[in-house]
Parts: structure tokens; sequence; C-alpha cells
């Protein structure tokens, strides 16, 4: 039996564009647009942005509203706590895989008792298939840091977006042996290396366990967002939007500076009534 906890990484990949990393030459941010009923915005233009590095407008010289695929690393928790939950994990991931475009690719990894990042990015409906239904095996406990780290790390050489999607029933219950990665390491390289965290936290218990407040602005610096599904929820359309945002999201790049400083970045939307979401800091390289 696979003592494992997964945790759900989802990276989108822009092959039709340049590859962008921050401190290069351009800094690349990725941008979620909603209006007032929380509903995608597809429709905008460059003119529709302004985007201030510490408070100073800087010029756009990349965007892209095109659809985009995915490349997803699905990192789903198996802890103990969450052996009630296992089939509806199992359904709503083969669900997720279902749903996958010819140019998507993924990647599952487990945490739990042990930590496992799978080896193969694949499109491969079959082999993913296989993985949710003979590799999730609930047991131990919750080293979400360690995992997430590891995550990050699984995707260091990937080029393009980098988003870490996170399914977890609980809080972190502190690092497993052998493995780096605190709250702190995990900030530290998505705002050095740019990469946007998604969580999505499951409350099948009858206490709803809310995430501390730390952990939600990590996530909302990075661009991404944290959702909360209850016993009645369909986890699987969960993914789904999940997946669609990132699709739908706005690539905007700029010039960054070179003072080897973490700089702090605003995204503005023109039009009213719409509000922009994206990564809040880079950190440039000294040259």
């Amino acid at each position: 039996m696979h003592a494992v906890r997964l945790i759900l990484v989802v990276l989108a990949l822009f092959p039709q564009q340049p590859t962008f990393k921050t401190g290069v030459q351009t800094v690349a941010i990725y941008a979620t647009v909603r209006d007032a009923q929380e509903r995608s915005v597809p429709d905008l233009t460059k003119e529709d942005f302004e985007v201030l590095d510490n408070g100073k407008p800087v010029e756009i010289t990349t965007f892209s509203s095109g659809r985009q695929p995915l490349t997803v690393a699905l990192l789903l928790d198996m802890s103990g706590s969450m052996n009630p939950s296992l089939l509806r994990v199992r359904e709503s991931t083969r669900r997720f895989i279902d749903a996958l475009l010819p140019e998507d690719r993924v990647r599952i990894c487990t945490f739990g008792a042990e930590i496992s990042v799978s080896p193969i990015l694949t499109n491969d409906k079959a082999i993913l298939t296989r993985v949710v239904n003979e590799e999730l095996w609930p047991g131990g406990q919750t080293p979400l840091w360690n995992a997430m780290f590891a995550a990050m790390q699984s995707l260091a050489e990937e080029p393009g977006r980098r988003v870490v999607l996170a399914l977890t029933d609980g809080q972190d219950s502190g690092s497993l042996q052998g493995w780096k990665g605190s709250f702190n390491d995990v900030r530290n390289r998505a705002t050095r290396d740019g990469f946007m965290l998604y969580m999505v936290g499951m409350d099948d218990r009858k206490t709803r366990t809310e995430p501390k407040p730390e952990i939600v602005a990590l996530i909302g610096a990075t661009g991404g967002a944290h959702f909360n599904v209850a016993a009645a929820d369909d986890l699987g359309a969960t993914f789904a939007r999940v997946a669609e945002e990132l699709r739908r999201q706005y690539l905007i790049g700029f010039v960054p500076a070179t003072d080897g400083r973490e700089h702090r970045l605003t995204v503005q939307v023109k039009r009213p009534g719409l509000q922009a979401r994206a990564r809040t800091s880079y950190t440039a390289e000294r040259r």
C-alpha cells in the first residue's frame, strides 16, 4: 500500500509565444480578469492594461490573449484523513484527465507518508488514469510545504508559466524526513522564480478548517487562487474551473529592472468594473 499524499500541480506552457524568465529579458505576468459577477472577461487588449513597477508605469512589450495549452502536475493530498474522500478524488481526477485537450500535458504526484513526484509528463490519458486508479492510497500526515517545494523543483527547468495547484484537506503537519521546504522556502521561491500557486481545500468534515491568512496571502501574491470545496460540491467542476481560468489568462510582459531587488507589481484594468488578479512582485537580477 502506497502511503502518499498528492498535490496537484498545474503547469501551463505557451509554445506559440517566446519563453520568458524573470530577470532575463522580460518579466512575464499572467493575469486573470473578472467582472463584478466573477465572470471571465476574454476580450481585452494591451491598451486595456496598465502595469506599475514599484508604483511607476512600465511599457508593456509583450501581450497575448489567446487560449493556451496546459502542462499539469496533479499533486493531490493523500494523507490518512483523505481516506473517506479517496473515491471522490479519484473520480474527479479522472474527469479532469478526460477533459484534457490534445496539447495539454500532465504529471501526477502524491504526498503523505511519502512524497512521490512522477517523472512522466504526458498527454497519454491511459497512463494517467492507471496512476490515478492504482497509485493513490491515503496514509501519513500532511507535509504540505515539503510537497509544494518538491513540485516547484520538478518544474524548475520547464519554460513558460509554472503553476502549482494543491488539493488538500488540512494544514501542514511539519516536514517529512529527508525532504526540504518550509512555508518561507515556498514563498521565497515562488517570488524569485515566478511560480503561480493555486489551492483547493476539501472540507468534508463537520468542523470547517479555514486556511491560515498567510497561506491565502501567499497564493494571492502569486496571482493564483484558493477554493473551498464542501462535501456536496462538485470537485471535478472546481478542477475544470481552474483549468479554464489558466487557459484564459492574459500574458503580459515588460522589461525588468536590473538592480537585484524585489519589486512590487500592480496590474490594473482601465475598463470600469473589472478586476485583475496577478503576481504582486518579482525579483530583478543585477547586471
